[in-house]
C-alpha cells in the first residue's frame, strides 16, 4: 500500500528535525524513493533551514556583541574596584598601624627592659607596600584604558 503524499509531507518537518519514530522514519524514506514531490519538499526543507540557520548564527552574534562588550568593560571594572578597595583596606591598615604603634606607647619593666610594641611596625610597613602596589596597578589600568579609548 502506497503512502498518500500529504500524510509524508505532513510527516516532513519532524523527519528532518530527526523527532519521529524510527517506523515514521523507514516510511518516509521508503516513500521518498518512490515520489520526486516529496523528495524536493525534503529538499526545499533542507535548503531552507540551513539558510535560516545561516542567518540566525550570524543575528545572534551581531545580538552578542553588545553583551560581549558589557561583559569586558564589567570584567575591567571589577580589576580597577578590587585594586582602588585593595588600596584604600591597605591605607586604613597601615594608618591604623601606625596609629596603634604611637598610643600603645612604650615602658620598661621590672628586668629593666624596654618593652614597645614593635610588631605594629613592619605591619604598617606591609600595608603601606600593599597600598603603594595596588595604586601603581591601578594607575596602569587607568592610563592603559584611556590610552584604548583615545584610538
Amino acid at each position: 500500500m502506497k503512502t498518500p503524499c500529504f500524510l509524508i509531507r505532513d510527516l516532513l518537518p519532524l523527519y528532518h528535525d530527526n523527532v519521529c519514530s524510527e517506523e515514521s522514519r523507514k516510511l518516509i524514506e521508503e516513500h521518498i524513493e518512490t515520489c520526486e514531490d516529496c523528495k524536493s519538499e525534503l529538499e526545499k526543507y533542507n535548503r531552507e533551514f540551513k539558510g535560516l540557520n545561516y542567518m540566525n548564527e550570524k543575528a545572534n552574534i551581531e545580538e552578542a556583541r553588545p553583551i560581549n562588550t558589557i561583559a569586558k568593560k564589567w570584567k575591567r571594572d571589577k580589576k580597577i574596584s578590587f585594586l582602588a578597595g585593595t588600596a584604600l583596606v591597605s591605607i586604613i591598615g597601615c594608618i591604623f598601624s601606625v596609629i596603634s604603634y604611637n598610643s600603645a606607647g612604650s615602658y620598661v619593666d621590672e628586668n629593666g627592659m624596654l618593652v614597645e610594641s614593635f610588631g605594629f611596625i613592619p605591619l604598617a610597613y606591609l600595608f603601606g607596600l600593599i597600598a603603594i602596589i595596588s595604586m601603581l596597578a591601578f594607575g596602569i589600568i587607568f592610563i592603559k584604558k584611556n590610552f584604548k579609548n583615545k584610538k
